[in-house]
């Protein structure tokens, strides 16, 4: 998939611009604060119908303008995608080749971002890992959402039962219904994961193994507040986490909140057999965020037999010289790349790889140069 025409109107700095993209490499250069990354965000919204940088949109509309919009463009061999996004303050209108839609269906475009705040995928909380498992690979298993859904529908319920069961207003006994429940879908969505991870273990191990010059191993492990005795089937599961409920019961009303379960669940990383969370490196931890990446634009290909588009904020030169060349003969001359820099760093790319680059000042395209 490539982005082939952007147009923006009334965007955060840009009060009208429109870019015409390499297919290959891209780099919006220029200082600080000048609306580099107001770009990558205006192709990830076009991607996702969604901004990266914030859940309030009406920010994004243009001081003391009342709407704001983004044209673009997309080909693929087979086909073209126009979206169409309006803002205005308190309202948002989508259209798809012209048809007017919800949601961030399979058939759009594909995007893949890495952005410096992204190392909290290995440095941060359980949540933040989950969040990642459950938004970008998630989706490409059937039911999966719709499980995820209804897992939190019951965990809230059986919540609220818990507090009304402390508080006297509900007895114990009442309980096992929610259980029932939040056990099936767990021990689905449960099985879900352990496939995902049955699939991505190989991929990334590999990419790390590219990256790193053959250096380093990564591990990625499934962490569940299960007991899990491993392979098991979703009636396995099922029994499993019944089991681990029964034996938290008193603990969990003490606490009003449900202890076990794949809400509470994690995944860690390990280089050479060490938590990178604790003994990596900040470079280290840098490049597994990049295999991350790097494994979705795979498995996005995978699955729907179109590469995503890779956005790069600010983080290419932040890797070493041998990490940033691995990761380029990842992408070039199959994945659409948009790099921001602040141009303090000499693009160098060598063995016929096009750049364009795009000299950003003060909101609008200053300078256009192919190399």
């Amino acid at each position: 998939m490539y982005l082939k025409r952007l147009e923006i109107a009334n965007f955060r700095n840009y009060s009208s611009q429109v870019i015409e993209p390499d297919n290959f490499f891209n780099v919006f250069s220029g200082s600080n604060a000048q609306g580099k990354t107001n770009l990558l965000e205006s192709i990830f919204l076009s991607c996702t119908g969604k901004s990266f940088r914030t859940q309030r949109e009406a920010e994004i509309i243009s001081w003391q303008k009342d709407f704001s919009y983004i044209n673009s463009l997309f080909e693929t061999d087979s086909r073209q995608v126009e979206v169409r996004v309006e803002l205005l303050p308190g309202k948002k209108k989508i259209g798809v080749n012209g048809v007017l839609t919800r949601g961030y269906p399979l058939g759009w475009p594909g995007v893949v971002l890495f952005k410096p705040e992204d190392l909290v995928l290995v440095k941060g909380s359980p949540f933040e890992r989950r969040r990642f498992l459950d938004l970008e690979f998630g989706p490409f298993l059937p039911q999966y959402n719709h499980l995820l859904g209804q897992y939190n529908r019951v965990l809230f319920q059986r919540n609220n039962l818990l507090r009304d069961i402390k508080e006297k207003k509900s007895k114990s006994d009442s309980l096992q219904v929610w259980n029932d429940q939040l056990c099936r879908y767990g021990a689905r969505l449960l099985s879900l994961r352990i496939k995902i991870f049955k699939d991505l273990s190989p991929l990334i191990r590999n990419i790390h193994h590219d990256l790193t010059g053959k250096q380093e191993d990564l591990d990625i492990r499934y962490l569940s507040s299960l007991k899990l005795n491993m392979p098991s089937s979703e009636d396995d599961l099922y029994g499993q986490f019944q089991k681990g409920l029964r034996e938290v019961e008193e603990e969990e009303i003490k606490r009003s909140q449900t202890l076990i379960g794949p809400h509470r669940d994690d995944f860690a990383l390990y280089i050479n057999d060490k938590d990178a969370r604790t003994y990596g490196s900040q470079g280290q931890q840098r490049t597994i965020v990049l295999t991350l990446k790097i494994s979705q634009i795979l498995h996005w290909h995978k699955e729907i037999g179109e590469y995503p588009i890779l956005l790069l904020d600010d983080v290419l030169f932040e890797l070493d010289e041998g990490r940033r060349r691995a990761l380029l003969n990842r992408v070039r001359g199959f994945v659409q790349t948009f790099v921001t820099s602040t141009g303090e760093h000499k693009i160098t790319v060598k063995d016929n790889f096009a750049v364009k680059k795009f000299f950003i000042r003060s909101g609008r395209v200053a300078d256009t140069k192919e190399e």
